[in-house]
């Protein structure tokens, strides 16, 4: 499945000319298929390099810290900040992760928008999206953002078939620590990671 597929435009795109968050959504899926496309070789003889890319692509267009806070809830609150900094920094590698193993099974979908329903000038909107199937339904995914001062339009969530990827971390998270506690998360987070690094 292509999930977070437009996640590679340029840091260009903050600054003085702040591209509005469903044109930046629909140009960098372009640019993600084509990069893909282009790679393709490459990926197939080294697929760990889906990795790299994802590092240097998507995560200028997240913030981190934001997702983190809000999956932790009040657990965030009453964390030290070593803890706060070794999860975001394990979450961030988590999702790296998993948007890469993603981004390595695409096979030639293709991706439509529907025009922005919410305003920009609100500082939040939510993009929608559908990942069109060959052999199935159009899978809905939605991205919502907020706009960062200074900094431009960041992702905080994502929604795939009305799973919100907070949510659905924050209920699996909560129970680890309610039962082993913050840093026995952090851990087991950290296990997966390294993991995922010897087998890609």
């Amino acid at each position: 499945m292509l999930v977070m597929a437009w996640l590679t435009v340029s840091a260009n795109s903050v600054g003085a000319n702040v591209v509005p968050p469903d044109v930046l959504a629909r140009q960098t899926t372009e640019q993600m298929l084509q990069a893909i496309k282009a790679h393709r070789a490459e990926l197939k003889r080294d697929p760990s390099m889906i990795y790299d890319l994802v590092k240097e692509l998507v995560l200028p267009h997240f913030d981190f810290e934001l997702m983190s806070r809000l999956v932790l809830a009040q657990n965030w609150r009453t964390a030290e900040p070593d803890q706060r900094q070794r999860f975001v920094n394990e979450f961030r590698q988590l999702l790296v992760r998993t948007y890469g193993r993603s981004l390595a099974e695409y096979s030639g979908q293709s991706v439509e928008f529907e025009p922005l329903r919410s305003e920009p000038s609100s500082g939040r909107v939510t993009v929608h999206s559908s990942i069109k199937q060959a052999d199935g339904p159009p899978i809905p995914l939605d991205y919502k953002f907020y706009k960062k001062r200074d900094a431009g339009w960041k992702v905080f969530d994502v929604i795939t078939n009305n799973a919100s990827l907070v949510q659905t971390y924050r209920s699996s998270f909560s129970s680890e620590i309610r039962r082993h506690g913050l840093d026995a998360l952090i851990e087991q987070l950290s296990q997966r990671n390294a993991e995922s690094v010897r087998a890609p």
